[in-house]
């Protein structure tokens, strides 16, 4: 346009960058219509535009001349929709201030609408959106509960039906607010509900629920709580996810005027916010990777992507912002480094943020080097906070400190140390890594061995770059920052807790205490103590995962700089942390990795917990030092000045000096009232004991050991024994055993532990949330019946019963009985129950997991209050149900209530029936109808207990009831149906009365001993099925014996156990205490380990006295099995009914333990071989020993006809497994010899022998550090071993799969079985496939697939050829000339008549043989044929014949007609049928792989098929055998398929032309599946056109 008109040039705007003039749109300004008036800036005038045009302004100042001809008159400004308040502030200093600028989604007040269309309606207020009527509303919410993706379609329709379109603000409205802001799952479903709505209809509530979106979106960031609240980031989280899925992803643009993201992202950095805006920010943009427009490089995409790459370099910026951005370039196919940084993007123009207290960074540690040295630890920090942490880096320093540290953090010579604690050297320029705390590498501990785990992954960056001197840099790095991150607040509240306990108790109990030296010494032990046990507790699990990611990120780093952990400034990577690898590693490098950093951190856990347990209590000691100055100084002087020693008296006033009530009530037990003349003697020992006294194991000892347990901690005798034996029987003098102590502790023994429960509460939590974490997306899918009872929530659960103190007066009481509870301690239980509750409503109802941890943790204390059960229905009518969320959480929590006798289900039927008023609540007639539904469903209440529910149930279905006809239809439909279910489970509801009641054995084998039982008791009234002994392969006299060896073993042992003196057990319990306790407190100190292994075989002969080596395993294994018994006999009345009570297996880990040592510290001399040979001789007496006890335990309990648990012993047998099996210099000359010796254990106690350890034999045997190791020994030793495990376990299986229906334990017991094979097929073929005679033997006729499994085995390095192609030739194959490898005696069941059959073979002599060779076949004393015998001649006399023809040097398929091989198996062929279908078995179970015995039985298969042209019934049951080994389930045998196809696709054999493959459609139709499946479809078609195919 023309200067000073309204021009339309569409030109870049430059007004802001030189000082021209701005137009700003004023469309409401008077007499102007529409125009855009000139602004007059900086000497330049321009003139206004139309309204809709682009305003424009001049270059040229007034009074210039114009511009040369041809150039540029003017430049035209777009009119800008945000006004310039940033370009035109430029210059003044800016505050980092959330909110301007970001669009009318953030600005805009909650009552406006907002949105991108008029036609959105308004937001969230309710207020603002006409409502439907009533029963619209109902009907449109009950519509929207019973969406489904089945019904979509159905669903819009009525909903098109029934709601107007002015009505749509106030759904978008519902359906922002209560559904897609909470359930993130079924985004999918309500956008196809949408589509499904149409163009027309459901534009507008598209619109509208965008605009809901958008107001939503500003409630949620301008809230004060969104940084510190996880439910509102949540929200705010779907919120994006949703508003990516129905913008971007429809490409459709998210307009700046309504939310700028790229300035969120900006300010959420200013701000301190970043931890709500990026997950937000990242979900939106999720949605753009189903786009076709909004794709890299769409420049609004990649200037977004940009600015998140620059957050992400940011130092110090917190893991969970960081991980959005991965998952959000994961999700979007980039790689991070791949993002340039655009100048738009750099943050250095933006307000830094402050990073203290800033929800986004996590601040590391710093120090401050002092002015004199430059590498000092020990200098003035900047903060308080720092302070503290200094003192305690220090105090943890000074355990490691040694004058030979020449290289400590402390010296001078221009060292500097960092704030992330790696230190660089000055002096020679090479980086030096060194920890604040000083020579803390020389006690860092890393395997050797772990490079190994890299090695395995071949090829990838793990084994070139991550070193073992890479490792020895990095871990002691990890455990410095981890200790150094962690110790300060650890350190902290447990000198705090532990200062005000002992001030209290001290001060009380030294009130007449004169002397301020046994005050203050006792104040320091007891101090000293507690405060490095609870620091010891408290740092455990944050310390060990602070080391494993500080490790992990070291090891990243190294990766992508190819080896060194830092880079040249020291730091861990340029980007402040590296947590994101350049590197991209697969899942076996990721797998080991994470191997590597677990064994590394678990390796050094106990040190940094040490250095912290030391730095607490060091400090404790000063900070009561100080506490009890006063106090000590008063008595001082009281002593030194008057001469009297000082009494303080003012704990027996009635009140103290200020006024208050005085602490320590006139109720106070006798022996812990202060007297005069101070603490006796004996209650002295109480402070003393906190020195003298280790800390005790986290379980109690079994009752025997606290029996006869001894004062002395740590050691094993005092010398007073005078050398006399406990294993022998003689009596040993004893010392104080501190039974002074039990009177002034017992009453704070008889307390509620209710801090312990507390303790169990939170630690529960943190473990679900750890297990769900892992769990990922499959995380709702967890119940607590899934979980193995040795898992840590279990075990936290199960405790809660044993923190509550029974009496304890007397030890020989019964400790399982509990207690009743005072009213005071009941209302405890009742107020922390409480919260327990209240926090069931505030879980995710996803979480089940969660819910059904704490209902449990709530049936406990039921146990132990029952009037909690009385109380918890009063609690559930006060529960939140205002919104559908509510509802739903209310109606899972009380059915876990009922389900757990919580609440009685008479109460709650009256309860919901009230509520629901026949049918006049509507939403409460809902509520009820879906909890009927499902309590009846899941068995938790049948329909006779619920009378009144199900009465309103029938009203509504009648119509019966107050509403009549007027009822919802969708209700009366709903009531309808249900009442049908009810009508069919009422016949069961008897059943359902007594679910509970009829509990499973122990294990498998009671259950199958049940069976047994069972079976024998209808045997009179039914057909006599095949006795156990009929339906095995073993003679009656092989399983006689088995049977009889759990007998022999056990008069055995009870042999040994007749020589023992009486007071053996209790003293071996003794020991067994002594070394949990030097387990627990020096688990990783070899030398106190090793010293009093020395003294256990110096004085009580163990490991050189066969007798009492023998005595002593023995009473061990007893001792500990029987301490699991008592843990399990004290929680079964407390277990909830059917659920097996867990156990505590920390006695059996520790003599597991403690078995290991003895056999790994072995050495009474001589060579390596020698101390090797010994090591073993020792290993099987041991495993020998534990065995003998195992099946003497068996046979004990089942002449008692009481239960038997095999859990403690297959803990037993499995700790011994994985403890021997580790890497160890010790152990592994011999590991081969190790595995042998555990093969033979096993094969003591096989299924047969020991019934019900069936299932954790079956566990032992598969285990990853038994079955590899013993597969993976040298020269195959350990095959041999393995194979026999195998038929033992098939053995015990085979009498059970004869039979049609199997009981429940069976089936598990051979999924298990089933599974073991998959992974022996997977990972061990050759193994398989070279017994595969000696398994097919053993496995029943019926079990089609196990066969099918043994027979796919394929060794390694056998390729296999297509058979379907139609190139195929197998005799052209160079395999077929191979011999499979055989390791099965062949010959072993023909050793009666294996000489004439040499001789008829050679030269068909003598000749009567065939007609001799039947009865040879047949069992003994029977007419049936012997399978394994069949197997056996079939594979024996194909082998003689394939070394004949390979002499002569012929080939197969002509060669078969007249050879003696060939007579015996047409002989075989004239058996009667069942003859005939077991030599066809034996045949068809050659057929395998490539190989020179596949290609002949093939032949010998097909020559039978075609030469027997007079017996229809010989090609009949070829067909059978062939075919019901096809179509079961995959895999099917390579040689198989190729003699099937070929029998079907050569016109030779006129397969289709026989009656058989016609005689019924079903059979016919079973012919054509299986052909279709092994042939190509154009071959197929031809075969089905002309019945036959072309010969090959």
């Amino acid at each position: 346009g023309d200067e000073g008109g309204g021009g339309s040039n569409n030109a870049l705007g430059v007004g802001g960058v030189l000082g021209g003039e701005i137009s700003v749109p004023t469309p409401n300004a008077p007499n102007n219509r529409g125009l855009m008036p000139s602004i007059p800036i900086g000497g330049f005038v321009g003139g206004g535009g139309a309204a809709g045009t682009l305003s424009t302004f001049s270059l040229n100042p007034r009074g210039a001349s114009a511009p040369p001809a041809g150039g540029p008159a003017r430049i035209d400004l777009p009119a800008p929709a945000i006004p310039l308040q940033r370009e035109l502030s430029a210059a003044k200093p800016r505050k980092a201030v959330f909110g301007p600028g970001l669009g009318r989604a953030v600005n805009a007040p909650a009552s406006s609408s907002g949105g991108e269309s008029s036609s959105g309606g308004g937001g969230s207020d309710t207020s603002a959106n006409e409502t439907p009527p009533d029963a619209v509303l109902d009907r449109v919410q009950f519509l929207i509960n019973n969406l489904s993706m089945s019904n979509v379609e159905h669903k819009s329709h009525d909903l098109r039906e029934m709601l107007e379109r002015k009505y749509f603000g106030w759904l978008g409205n519902y359906l922002v607010v209560k559904r897609i802001s909470t359930q993130p799952n079924f985004h999918s479903l309500y956008l196809s509900f949408l589509d499904n709505l149409g163009v027309d209809y459901g534009r507008g509530l598209v619109e509208a629920i965008l605009a809901s979106v958008y107001v939503n979106v500003g409630k949620l960031l301008r809230s004060q709580k969104i940084t510190t609240s996880t439910s509102e980031r949540s929200l705010l989280k779907n919120l994006g996810s949703w508003l990516g899925q129905i913008t971007l992803a429809r490409n459709r643009p998210i307009l700046q005027i309504m939310l700028d993201c790229k300035e969120l992202l900006f300010q959420g950095y200013e701000t301190g916010m970043l931890i709500a805006v990026t997950p937000f920010v990242a979900k939106i943009l999720e949605g753009a990777k189903n786009s076709s427009v909004f794709r890299p490089p769409n420049p609004w995409l990649m200037g977004l992507l940009s600015v998140f790459r620059a957050l992400y370099d940011v130092d110090d910026l917190k893991m969970n912002i960081k991980f959005e951005v991965e998952v959000l370039c994961k999700n979007l196919g980039l790689k991070l480094e791949d993002i340039p940084i655009s100048p738009n993007a750099d943050l250095s123009r933006r307000v830094p943020p402050v990073k203290e207290k800033n929800p986004d960074f996590n601040l590391k540690s710093q120090t401050s080097s002092s002015s004199a040295g430059g590498g000092s630890v020990n200098g003035a920090a900047t903060t308080p906070s720092k302070a503290g942490q200094g003192l305690a880096v220090q105090a943890a320093g000074s355990v490691l400190s040694s004058p030979e540290n020449k290289s400590s953090a402390a010296s001078t010579g221009g060292d500097s140390v960092k704030s992330d604690g790696v230190q660089t050297s000055s002096g020679d320029g090479e980086q030096q890594q060194q920890t604040v705390i000083p020579n803390l590498a020389a006690y860092v501990n890393v395997n050797p061995n772990l490079t190994q785990l890299f090695h395995q992954v071949q090829g990838g960056p793990l084994a070139s770059n991550v070193t073992s001197e890479l490792l020895k840099r990095s871990v002691p790095i990890a455990v410095d920052r981890a200790i150094r991150e962690i110790i300060q607040p650890v350190v902290e509240r447990s000198v705090s807790i532990a200062c005000i306990t002992t001030k209290a108790i001290v001060t009380k109990d030294f009130a007449m205490e004169g002397d301020e030296m046994k005050m203050r010494k006792a104040s320091q032990l007891m101090v000293a103590n507690l405060a490095g046990s609870l620091a010891l507790v408290t740092c455990r699990e944050p310390l060990h995962t602070s080391i494993s990611q500080h490790l992990r990120q070291l090891l990243l780093s190294a990766i992508n700089n190819g080896g060194s952990a830092t880079s040249s400034s020291g730091s861990v990577s340029s980007s402040g942390g590296g947590a994101t690898p350049a590197v991209q590693l697969q899942d076996p490098e990721k797998s080991a990795l994470d191997q590597c950093v677990a064994i590394c951190s678990t390796e050094n856990l106990e040190l940094g917990c040490m250095l912290i347990e030391k730095a607490a209590t060091e400090k404790a000691v000063r900070d009561m030092e100080e506490a009890l100055g006063p106090a000590l100084a008063i008595r001082k002087n009281s002593r030194e000045q008057k001469g009297q020693p000082y009494y303080d008296m003012s704990i027996f006033h009635n009140e103290s000096a200020g006024g208050q009530p005085q602490r320590y009530p006139k109720e106070l037990p006798d022996p812990l009232r202060p007297k005069p003349g101070g603490l006796r003697p004996e209650q002295l020992l109480v402070y003393d004991a906190f020195q003298r006294i280790p800390r005790q194991p986290t379980a109690p000892p079994p009752a025997s050991a606290q029996q006869g347990g001894s004062a002395e901690g740590g050691q094993l005798s005092d010398g007073g024994s005078s050398g006399m034996d406990p294993l022998d029987g003689q009596p040993r003098s004893g010392g104080d055993n501190g039974s002074g102590m039990v009177g002034s502790s017992a009453g704070q023994q008889q307390q509620l532990n209710l801090n312990a429960i507390n303790a169990i509460a939170l630690k529960l939590d943190s473990s679900v949330t750890t297990l769900l974490n892992t769990a990922g997306p499959r995380a709702q899918e967890i119940s607590l019946a899934m979980i193995p009872p040795e898992h840590e929530i279990k075990q936290l659960i199960a405790a809660v019963p044993r923190v509550v103190a029974s009496p304890m007066a007397n030890v020989n009481d019964d400790a399982s009985t509990p207690r009743q509870l005072s009213a005071t301690e009941t209302d405890s239980v009742l107020s922390f129950s409480q919260g327990i509750f209240k926090r069931l409503y505030e879980v995710n109802l996803s979480e089940r997991l969660r819910l059904e941890a704490l209902i449990s943790l709530l049936e406990m204390l039921n146990g132990i209050c029952p009037q909690l059960g009385r109380d918890m229905g009063t609690w559930a009518t006060y529960a939140p149900t205002k919104t559908d969320g509510q509802r739903k959480l209310h109606r899972a929590v009380l059915l876990l209530l009922v389900r757990s006798d919580l609440i009685r289900i008479a109460d709650l039927d009256a309860y919901l029936a009230k509520n629901a008023d026949e049918g006049r609540d509507q939403i409460w007639l809902e509520f009820l109808i879906l909890f009927v539904r499902t309590a009846v469903l899941e068995n938790i209440a049948g329909p006779t207990k619920m009378p009144k529910m199900v009465s309103v149930v029938r009203l509504i279905a009648e119509e019966r009831g107050p509403m009549g006809r007027d009822i919802n239809p969708a209700f009366k439909k709903a009531a309808a149906r249900l009442l049908e279910e009810l009508r069919g489970s009422v016949d069961n509801s008897s059943g359902d009365s007594s679910r509970g009641g009829c509990r499973g054995g122990e294990d498998g084998g009671q259950q199958q001993q049940g069976g047994q039982a069972a079976a024998h008791n209808t045997s009179q009234q039914q057909p006599q099925p095949p006795t156990y002994e009929e339906s095995s392969s073993m003679s009656p006299a092989s399983l006689k014996h088995l049977a009889d060896a759990s007998l022999v073993i056990a008069e055995t042992s009870r042999g040994f156990a007749s020589a023992d003196p009486p007071n053996a057990k209790q003293l071996v319990t003794e020991i067994l205490v002594v070394w949990l306790r030097v387990q627990n407190d020096a688990a990783a100190n070899d030398k106190i380990m090793a010293q009093f292994l020395q003294r256990l075989q110096v004085q009580f002969g163990v490991g050189s006295n066969d007798d009492r080596t023998e005595r002593f395993l023995r009473l061990t294994a007893e001792v500990v099995v029987e301490s699991c018994g008592a843990a399990k006999v004290q929680q079964q009345q407390d277990t909830s009914l059917g659920a097996r009570p867990a156990l505590n297996y920390q006695a059996v880990d520790g003599c597991a333990r403690l078995l290991t040592c003895l056999v790994r510290y072995m050495n009474a001399g001589g060579s390596a071989e020698q101390v090797s040979q010994q090591r073993l001789a020792l290993l099987n007496k041991v495993l020998g020993v534990v065995t003998r006890s195992l099946v003497t335990s068996y046979e004990k309990a089942q002449r008692g006809g009481v239960s038997w648990d095999q859990r403690p012993w297959f803990r037993l047998l499995l700790d011994l497994v994985c403890e021997l099996n580790l890497p160890n210099p010790a152990l592994d000359p011999i590991k081969g010899g190790i595995v042998s010796v555990f093969g033979s254990a096993f094969h003591v106690v096989q299924p047969l022998v020991v019934p019900g350890f069936s299932f954790a034999w079956l566990e032992l045997i598969s285990h990853r550090m038994f079955l590899s190791n013993l597969l993976l020994t040298k020269d195959q030793k350990g095959w041999g071993i393995m194979h026999q495990l195998l038929i033992d376990l098939f053995l015990f299986l085979e009498p059970h799969l004869r039979k049609v229906e199997l009981t429940e334990a069976i089936k598990n017991y051979y999924d298990g079985a089933l599974r073991v094979l998959l992974m022996l097929v997977h990972d061990f073929p050759t193994f398989l496939a070279a017994y595969h005679l000696s398994f097919c033997n053993v496995i029943p006729e019926n079990c089609v697939q196990l066969r099918n499994l043994i027979l796919s085995a394929i060794p390694k390095g056998i390729p296999l050829h297509d058979p379907i192609s139609r190139n195929f030739k197998i005799d052209q194959l160079p395999e077929i000339t191979q011999s499979p490898l055989i390791l099965s005696n062949v010959v072993a069941p023909l050793v009666f008549f294996k000489n004439e059959l040499d001789g008829y073979l050679r030269n068909q002599h003598p000749a009567d043989f065939l007609n001799d060779m039947v009865a040879h076949l047949r069992k003994e004393g029977k007419e049936e044929l012997d399978a394994p015998k069949v197997n056996s001649l079939v594979l024996y006399v194909g082998m003689q014949g394939l070394a004949r023809l390979q002499q002569n040097d012929g080939q197969i398929a002509s060669s078969l007609g007249r050879s003696p091989e060939m007579e015996v198996f047409q002989k075989l062929m004239e058996l009667d049928d069942r003859g005939r279908y077991v030599s066809l078995n034996a045949i068809a179970n050659q057929l395998r792989y490539p190989s020179s015995h596949t290609h002949y039985f093939s032949c010998v298969t097909l020559y039978l098929f075609n030469e027997t042209k007079c017996d229809e019934g010989v090609k009949e049951q070829i067909t059978r055998v062939l075919l019901e080994r096809l179509i079961t389930q995959r895999p099917h045998p390579w040689g198989l398929l190729i003699t099937f196809i070929e029998l079907i696709k050569n016109a030779k054999y006129q397969f289709w032309s026989h009656p058989f493959t016609r005689c019924a459609t079903e059979i016919e139709k079973v012919f054509e599946n299986v052909a279709r499946s092994c042939m190509l479809p154009t071959a197929m078609r031809g075969v089905a056109a002309t019945g036959d195919g072309d010969q090959q």
